[in-house]
């Protein structure tokens, strides 16, 4: 379900859904999940945190700095299948923290590591989260750059839905 929340942009049941699981990670069965659901759950947790505002955002903010610090253990033990997921997780916090720069260089980082090695879903993802950084930068250029990006990769990854719903708001 935290998959679909995200991949739908539907940031406050992905956050319901991750405060109701708790600690769901001792009972999750194999180590891609624990690490796609640690990535995910960060990011739900900047999400909300961009959204709030005074005490929920900075229980937001510490909630995702614990959850990346979770990934960094992993990239630094040498699992290089979660370096993209810290650039997404990268350049969400520079938004969050008003970074301009740092969020675009994160955002080109985080795109171009996900494709490179071959993780087409988080490449649209990736897409995705910068073309709505752009549009609330007010950048039409890139803000439509990255959305037919972000389209392009989840017609080839074979994610009808999500090309329907991205068709309708270009």
């Amino acid at each position: 379900k935290l998959e679909v929340f995200v991949f739908f942009q539907q940031w406050q049941e992905a956050v319901d859904l991750v405060q109701k699981a708790g600690n769901v990670r001792l009972f999750l069965s194999s180590t891609f999940v624990v690490v796609r659901y640690t990535f995910l759950a960060a990011l739900t947790y900047l999400k909300a945190a961009q959204s709030s505002s005074g005490w929920k955002k900075r229980q937001m903010k510490k909630c995702a700095h614990k959850t990346i610090q979770l990934i960094r253990g992993w990239a630094k033990n040498g699992n290089v299948n979660v370096v993209h997921y810290l650039r997404i997780l990268g350049a969400e916090l520079a938004v969050l923290n008003g970074k301009n720069k740092k969020a675009k260089k994160s955002f080109n980082a985080a795109i171009s590591t996900s494709r490179r090695n071959g993780f087409l879903r988080d490449s649209a993802l990736a897409h995705e989260l910068a073309s709505a950084y752009f549009k609330a930068q007010g950048d039409d250029y890139w803000r439509n750059y990255h959305i037919e990006c972000s389209r392009a990769c989840y017609q080839e990854w074979g994610c009808g839905e999500k090309v329907k719903k991205l068709d309708a708001i270009m």
